[in-house]
């Protein structure tokens, strides 16, 4: 059967010699011609076969008489034929020459070639070769990445994305890159996933920008300096630009520059263009580390009014919210207000909201003007009643429950003060203090 396809071709070598020779395609004489179509077809009927050895004379054959360009597929199946020979070959000069060959392949095949899928899949493919066989010079191999990247914009393959930011990294390491460079290549490389994502989805895609966001983070360059250096200046002409933006608070955030004004403006400038109950309670964080403490309140209040924040994450956000209140800023009824309302919306919050009732009113000053001093430690009876009502609510907290009650059932009146005052154990009594009231029971000190 073999047999029969060599002499069918040389049959069809007679029709496509007098039809190529004219034309000029496979040679610039009918002789040229001749011998540029044989070793075509004698070097493919081995090739098809997958015998590389054989189809190699006639594949040198036709690289040596047909013209540059003449059909793409000699020089795709060269490249299959020159990695068969790499793969046998373990001498390192031979190995060097073919690698060279190979590399020419694709040179050939982008520059005669320059249908856009066609060239993309040469600078690709040129680019995960030299990755595997050239070993000479790291900044050829990245040069040859930048090249599908710079060719194929979105549509280059993701993990030639990430060996860009793999090699750039290496690069710096060794001093053949500055830190400004590799920040642009995570720049330019970002921008493409930014895209890619909006037009494809999977679990390959995030998997790769999830590398390439390791390797900038171990490169060494990432730091607070060189990350301000690079982004003060082009902040203010790029504010609108929400990729950008996210770039910039990404970076920043990941090597610990949260404390910088650039941070602080960036994640505002996310908030205004992109909305959400994240960004909202990021800039309440920030505002509260700053102690601008109004602003801080009003971005938690935004946060916890977002639609499409969940039930438990409001609470959450509600019981923070008194918390802030009461530590920061001293306003009990907002506090108890606040966090009272948490647990309607996450019950997993009810211990802690009434611990932090128990140290609002453990706090409440309750005495105006002359009143009697017993009513002045009556805030404290309220306080052991949140507290009990807390470890009720949350075993957890029973050990720190105990400590308070016990510190501050020290302040109960005694049983004579009670008897002065016409005040029973046990009996019902009324508290107002700093805009919140409660009714407690009457203890005394036993």
């Amino acid at each position: 059967m073999k047999k029969l396809g060599i002499l069918f071709g040389f049959v069809m070598l007679a029709f496509v010699t007098q039809g190529y020779a004219q034309t000029g395609k496979y040679g610039a004489t009918p002789e040229d011609s001749v011998e540029c179509v044989r070793c075509l077809n004698f070097y493919k009927e081995y090739y098809k076969n997958g015998n590389m050895k054989e189809a190699l004379p006639s594949w040198r054959g036709a690289l040596r008489v047909c013209p540059i360009g003449v059909t793409q597929s000699l020089y795709q199946d060269g490249q299959n034929i020159l990695k068969f020979l790499i793969n046998q070959t373990k001498d390192d000069v031979r190995r060097k020459e073919l690698v060279d060959s190979l590399i020419l392949m694709y040179d050939i095949r982008i520059q005669k070639f320059p249908a856009v899928k066609a060239r993309l899949s040469a600078y690709t493919f040129k680019a995960y070769d030299m990755v595997t066989y050239f070993k000479e010079d790291d900044t050829k191999i990245f040069a040859a990445l930048q090249d599908v990247v710079k060719f194929g914009q979105e549509n280059t393959d993701q993990n030639i994305l990430v060996l860009n930011m793999q090699y750039a990294s290496s690069l710096f390491k060794e001093g053949k890159l500055t830190a400004e460079d590799v920040i642009n290549v995570y720049e330019q490389i970002s921008a493409l996933f930014d895209k890619k994502t909006q037009t494809e989805a999977g679990e390959a895609l995030a998997e790769a920008r999830s590398s390439f966001e390791t390797l900038f983070a171990l490169s060494g360059v990432a730091d607070c300096n060189n990350l301000l250096a690079l982004f003060e200046p082009r902040f203010e002409q790029n504010a609108t630009d929400i990729n950008f933006i996210r770039r910039v608070v990404q970076l920043l955030s990941n090597a610990g520059c949260e404390s910088s004004d650039l941070f602080f403006k960036a994640v505002q400038n996310l908030y205004k263009l992109e909305p959400s109950y994240n960004s909202a309670y990021y800039l309440y964080r920030l505002c509260s580390a700053r102690d601008i403490n109004e602003d801080a309140t009003g971005y938690l209040k935004s946060a916890i009014d977002c639609d499409s924040i969940d039930d438990i994450t409001k609470g959450d956000y509600l019981l923070e919210l008194g918390t802030f209140y009461y530590k920061k800023m001293n306003n009990y009824s907002n506090a108890a207000h606040y966090a009272l309302q948490s647990f309607e919306f996450n019950p997993a919050t009810k211990g802690r909201a009434y611990l932090l009732m128990g140290h609002i009113w453990a706090m409440a000053k309750v005495r105006d003007g002359e009143m009697p001093d017993i009513d002045a430690r009556a805030n404290f009876w309220v306080a052991v009643d949140y507290f009990v009502k807390a470890k009720q609510a949350d075993p957890s907290l029973g050990e720190e429950c105990d400590r308070l009650i016990a510190t501050y059932r020290q302040y109960f009146p005694t049983v004579e003060e009670a008897f002065l005052h016409d005040l029973a154990e046990g009996s019902s009594y009324a508290v107002r203090a700093n805009g919140i009231s409660a009714t407690t029971t009457v203890r005394t000190i036993k």
